[in-house]
């Protein structure tokens, strides 16, 4: 494979550095008019950087990646006092909630588990997601109320999920992982820049419910890099949680306090809506990629269009093609717009709908799909910056072998911005990404249906050996980014860390819409070659300001040594932590 000297220019060799500020190079095409430059670091759309530098990190016996230190040290802290991945999983995605509460928690969308045991040398896959209201019509529901507000909020699914699988593949009971979550909800965790960042860009919305602001702003304001928030009522919630279990959220006292809190506000989830509410087990999609074997979940998530583009790039030379050039570059975007199209048309979490799931993963689909990309141009289309979603995804590795990738979330920045009452628990906008208002499209808005959902958690296997598991946050470009790292892996050779770190490229769009090609954009992070950008401008591609870089967590287990490494995505706050 042609490689250049790539960690000269990379964004994980560029920590510390004003990279992601600065201006594109004076050979690169211009931004559009009114962007400025390429990244800058202050934007709330584009965080650059922010989380703490750092490379791989490599441990015997267990290793946890999560969006923010704190869930990365509560994994761990679970597996160095016995417990395994699953364990630490979970431990982790509690402590999310309480320290990145803007992206996920209990009252969230939900998300999608791949879990690979080891003992048994297979994949399974869990769907948490949500389902609306049995209420929730186009004829009482706007696309401002699918935003934000007391209607927003479908079904939670994340915490049905923890506690599913903890129960079936755990060994440990809630209260056990729950623990360093509670103590840090009662103790405080400390502000970081971008938690100020996000909580700043949301304060308009936050400021429309005074149970949030309430907790989050105890100084009447955003609060700032440093400061400290306590939340003793989450932190009494996931107590009884954790004594009662998953039952309490969806049938007990707390469901009720959720559900009189909704109502006595205009919202129209009822204790039917959550009595009625189940997690299922699913059997995985498959597919394969530079001689490895992919396991990603069936539709609902965005691993049927990952597996399609993937196909697509397999196709290609890729080894004699370099990863950061115009050409590869190109082919990429163009694959996975050809995905995506499909994904808008047949992908959708409702049970009732056929979908062509063996045609759209086939060898002979992708064969047709490839024949279709013109090496040279590109259609015209054009758009804006897009904006950071609230999903945050999570991995950890096991002394055991096993390993988990999982992916969850509020959907926007806070989701519908609202604390359920007393409770500490904010809710989702499940029905922002879950569901459209477009009459005849596949997610057309009815109640009692099950949410689409756009995460892409990722299992990688070689010769029947656990080689990662990976997922990413960011709306559309999640099954992009977790592409990209695959790929970095298989086809580059890099490392956890820098496959995860270094430049990557998106087509998006606004407004959580499927990213076709009509009014997407393309993006490509600083780091890329000067060349790169003009080359592709030349090809027509419309490239803007970068947007959602996303944000990717990842482990890695040696097929020779059983060894175990983390990667962290540092566009957020992350920090594998492996012991």
């Amino acid at each position: 494979m042609r490689r250049r000297d790539f960690l000269a220019t990379s964004a994980a060799a560029a920590a510390g550095s004003s990279l992601i500020g600065c201006r594109a190079p004076e050979t690169a095409a211009a931004p559009p008019d009114g962007i400025g430059q390429w990244g800058p670091a202050g934007s709330s759309n584009v965080p650059g950087l922010l989380g703490p530098a750092h490379g791989t990190v490599w441990g015997a016996r267990g290793v946890t990646a999560a969006a923010d230190y704190y869930a990365s040290l509560a994994g761990t802290t679970i597996m160095m006092r016995g417990g395994n991945a699953i364990d630490a999983i979970v431990a982790a995605a509690a402590t999310l909630n309480v320290s990145e509460p803007y992206m996920s928690g209990i009252g969230g969308f939900g998300g999608f588990m791949l879990i690979y045991l080891a003992e048994e040398n297979r994949v399974v896959g869990l769907d948490a997601l949500g389902r609306a209201p049995a209420a929730s019509s186009p004829d009482n529901m706007t696309l401002g109320d699918f935003d934000m507000g007391y209607k927003a909020p479908i079904v939670p699914g994340a915490f049905k999920g923890w506690a599913a699988a903890l129960e079936r593949y755990g060994t440990m009971s809630l209260g056990d992982v729950f623990e360093p979550a509670i103590q840090l909800a009662e103790d405080g965790f400390v502000i970081s820049k971008f938690d100020q960042i996000h909580t700043a860009g949301s304060a308009d919305k936050l400021g429309n419910f005074p149970s949030s602001t309430r907790i989050l702003f105890p100084n009447g304001r955003p609060p700032r890099m440093g400061e400290i928030i306590k939340q003793p009522e989450l932190a009494a919630s996931m107590r009884r949680l954790a004594r009662e279990g998953a039952d309490d959220f969806y049938k007990g006292e707390i469901a009720d306090r959720i559900v009189a809190f909704l109502a006595e506000n205009g919202g129209h989830m009822t204790k039917a809506d959550l009595e009625r509410y189940e997690v299922e087990w699913r059997e995985p999609l498959t597919t394969t990629f530079q001689g490895h074997d992919l396991y990603a979940m069936p539709p609902g998530s965005c691993g049927m269009s990952m597996f399609q583009a993937l196909n697509i790039m397999d196709g290609f030379d890729l080894a004699n093609m370099d990863l950061y050039g115009s050409e590869f570059a190109h082919l990429w975007l163009e694959a996975y717009k050809l995905a995506l199209i499909d994904d808008d048309m047949y992908n959708t979490g409702k049970e009732d709908v056929e979908i062509p799931v063996d045609r759209i993963i086939s060898r002979a689909y992708a064969d047709e799909q490839r024949e279709r990309i013109d090496p040279t141009r590109v259609a015209s289309f054009s758009g804006a910056p897009l904006p950071f979603y609230g999903t945050t995804s999570l991995s950890s590795a096991d002394r055991w072998g096993n390993a988990v990738a999982f992916t969850q979330s509020l959907v926007a920045v806070y989701g519908s911005g609202v604390i359920a009452g007393d409770t500490g628990i904010f809710l989702n906008n499940g029905h922002m990404f879950g569901f459209v208002l477009e009459e005849g499209h596949v997610n057309h808005l009815e109640g009692g249906q099950k949410a689409k959902g756009v995460m892409t958690p990722c299992v990688v296997m070689k010769d029947g050996n656990l080689v990662a598991a990976v997922g990413a946050a960011g709306g559309y470009t999640i099954p992009q980014t977790v592409g990209q790292v695959i790929t970095k892996l298989t086809v580059g050779g890099m490392d956890m860390q820098l496959a995860i770190a270094s430049p990557r490229m998106c087509v998006n769009r606004g407004g959580g819409l499927t990213p076709i090609p009509e009014d997407s954009v393309s993006y490509l992070e600083a780091g890329f070659p000067p060349e790169v950008y003009g080359e592709l401008a030349d090809r027509g591609h419309y490239l803007v300001e970068p947007g959602n870089p996303g944000g990717v967590q990842g482990v890695y287990r040696d097929a020779e040594t059983g060894a175990l490494a983390g990667g962290s995505d540092p566009r957020r706050d992350g920090h594998a932590i492996a012991w």
